[in-house]
């Protein structure tokens, strides 16, 4: 009688057993977390938030460790394939050792060694999120490298801008050096906390960008930096945080998400020395990104 107590007993279990796994183990229906990981000259490094975005003619993939360390990796392309990183096919990969301004990034553009690969294998387009695996090899202006081996991305969340045949031309300008440079990647986010304006020239040209920080509520007119007003001037591999400087917003349409303006602002280089950044401009139709309730 106990004997047969104790097999019904199993017998219970294992069905209890095997209908839970049939619920929670089916591969059909298992989804792997976001996560962005590979190894950092033989260190694990991983990005437990990874994002990226897709516009028409580029992918750019960013993740951050818990200790401050990016990965940055960018594609001249929109779709899924295999891709190397060379110094001209618009192809590479950056490392950042940590988030603090005037940071030497690692590139695989900064030596005839830098090299590596993306393996974009998923481009889920109803997801909206990205898997593959990557490798490169990153010089500083040292001479630093670091190995990143056994890369591999996993549903990492995209946002595609795709404006259609609503195109809209952007304008981003400012001076330094004594030249007044014109930016060929641009664009602007509306975010929950700030408004991002970036704009980036062509690096077969000159490597710089700038990039300005704005609050959501900002007014036409003049506003001085702070109170979350910032810019960031990028020169090669350093960052340059302003130190003083302002902004006039000419126009701000929330209906058409176009942000219009002027700015200028001085930073400190390497050196210590006070540099300017002069008759900048922006013509930007913006994306949004806030929250809507």
């Amino acid at each position: 009688m106990e004997c047969r107590k104790f097999i019904v007993i199993i017998s219970v279990l294992v069905m209890a057993l095997s209908l839970f796994v049939s619920c929670n183990g089916s591969s059909s229906g298992k989804r792997e977390l976001v996560s962005m990981y590979g190894l950092i000259n033989g260190s694990n490094w991983r990005s437990a938030d990874p994002t990226a975005v897709i516009s028409d003619s580029r992918i750019k993939m960013t993740g951050i460790s818990g200790n401050g360390q990016a990965i940055i990796i960018t594609l001249n392309a929109k779709q899924a394939g295999e891709y190397t990183f060379t110094s001209t096919n618009g192809h590479y990969a950056e490392f950042i050792p940590n988030m603090a301004s005037g940071t030497e990034r690692f590139s695989t553009l900064n030596s005839e060694s830098g090299s590596g690969f993306v393996r974009l294998s998923s481009l889920n387009t109803e997801l909206k999120t990205l898997g593959g695996e990557f490798a490169f090899s990153a010089y500083r202006a040292d001479g630093g490298v670091k190995n990143v081996t056994e890369g591999k991305f996993v549903n990492v969340p995209y946002t595609y801008y795709d404006f259609g045949e609503d195109v809209y031309t952007n304008v981003f300008k400012y001076g330094a050096g004594g030249t007044i440079w014109s930016a060929i990647d641009i664009y602007a986010n509306k975010t929950d906390t700030a408004m991002v304006l970036y704009g980036a020239c062509d690096r077969a040209v000159s490597w710089q960008s700038i990039t300005l920080q704005l609050p959501t509520n900002i007014t036409t007119g003049r506003h001085d930096f702070g109170n979350g007003i910032s810019a960031t001037f990028q020169s090669g591999f350093y960052s340059f945080p302003a130190t003083e400087g302002a902004v006039t917003v000419t126009e701000y349409n929330t209906n058409t998400k176009i942000i219009k303006g002027t700015f200028f602002f001085n930073y400190l280089d390497n050196n210590n020395a006070v540099q300017s950044i002069t008759d900048g401009t922006f013509d930007i139709k913006y994306t949004d990104l806030t929250v809507i309730e």
